[in-house]
C-alpha cells in the first residue's frame, strides 16, 4: 500500500466512486460490480478500529449478504495492512452502487470486490488522482463483444540468480468497443492450483496500472478485455511484486511503444 508514517491515517477529503469489477467470465471468479465512497472518520473515537461500513444499496437491488460480504472484504484488506493492531486508515466506507447476476455472483465474489476496492482507493490516494473508471454506471446490462481480434502476449521474467524474480504468463488482449460498459475487463482462466490467486490479482493490478497510465490515469488509453490463460510460478522465487511487473510488461507490449508509458521494470 502507499507509504505511511502513522496508523491510522486520516483522509483530508472523501474519495468518491471507487469501483471494483470482477467480470465472472471463465467461471473462476464470481461476477461483482461495486462502487463505494471512502470517507474520513471524524477525529477521536476508537483508534484501534477506526472503521465503519454502510450499505446504501437497497435489498431489492443487491442481496444483503452480498453487501455485507463487500464490507467484510474491505475490512479484511485493511486488517492485512494493519500495524500493531491499528488499521492503516480511519475510514467510513459507503457502498453506493452494486450489480450482481443470478447464478454468477456469490458472497465470496463481493468480498473479493471489497478487497479490490481498497487497492483502488489506496492507489488513488498515492497517485493524487481520482479513482479509475472500470465500468460505466449505470450498466446497460449487455456484455461487450470484442471490437477486434485478440492477440496473445507472452511474458517471461526469470532470473535464476536473482531471488524473487520468477513470473511467466500468457494473456490474450482483445479490444472492446468504445461504447462498452466495461472499460477494463480481466478474465482469469488459470485455476488456483496453477497460479495462487494473490499472484493473479497482482498481475491484474499491473495491467490496470499500465493501461491507465497510458491514458489520463482515470480512463484507460483504450478498453481491453484481458484473459490470463496460462502462467507459471516458483515456490521460492515468485511473489506479488514480480507478477505485478509482469502485468505491466504485458500491457506495455500489447499497447506498443507509441502508447505505452513504460512498465517500470
Amino acid at each position: 500500500m502507499a507509504g505511511t508514517r502513522t496508523y491510522p491515517r486520516e483522509l483530508d477529503r472523501p474519495i468518491r466512486d471507487v469501483q471494483a469489477f470482477l467480470s465472472g467470465r471463465g467461471g473462476l471468479r464470481p461476477f461483482a460490480v461495486a462502487s463505494a465512497d471512502f470517507e474520513p472518520l471524524p477525529p477521536g473515537g476508537d483508534r484501534e478500529l477506526p472503521f465503519a461500513f454502510v450499505n446504501e444499496v437497497p435489498a431489492a437491488d443487491l442481496p444483503p449478504e452480498f453487501g455485507a460480504a463487500f464490507g467484510e472484504g474491505v475490512l479484511a484488506r485493511l486488517r492485512g495492512w494493519s500495524r500493531g493492531g491499528a488499521l492503516p486508515w480511519a475510514l467510513r466506507v459507503r457502498l453506493r452502487h452494486a450489480h450482481w447476476r443470478a447464478g454468477e455472483s456469490t458472497a465470496a465474489g463481493f468480498a473479493a470486490a471489497g478487497e479490490q476496492a481498497v487497492h483502488e482507493f489506496d492507489e488513488s490516494v498515492a497517485e493524487g488522482t481520482g479513482p479509475r473508471r472500470l465500468v460505466t454506471l449505470p450498466l446497460t446490462g449487455r456484455r461487450a463483444e470484442p471490437a477486434g481480434p485478440g492477440r496473445d502476449v507472452h511474458v517471461r521474467l526469470v532470473k535464476p540468480w536473482m531471488c524473487g524474480h520468477y513470473a511467466v504468463a500468457t494473456a490474450e488482449f482483445t479490444p472492446l468497443p468504445a461504447d462498452a460498459d466495461e472499460l477494463f475487463e480481466f478474465v482469469l482462466d488459470v485455476p488456483d492450483e496453477r497460479l495462487p490467486r494473490p499472484y493473479a490479482e497482482a498481475f491484474e493490478r499491473g495491467l490496470r496500472e499500465e493501461l491507465y497510465a497510458a491514458g489520463d490515469g482515470r480512463l484507460p488509453v483504450r478498453p481491453f478485455r484481458v484473459r490470463l490463460h496460462d502462467a507459471q510460478w516458483h515456490e521460492v522465487d515468485s511473489n506479488e511484486l514480480i507478477f505485478g511487473v509482469a502485468g505491466r510488461r504485458a500491457a506495455a507490449e500489447a499497447l506498443g511503444p507509441a502508447l505505452a508509458p513504460g512498465y517500470g521494470g
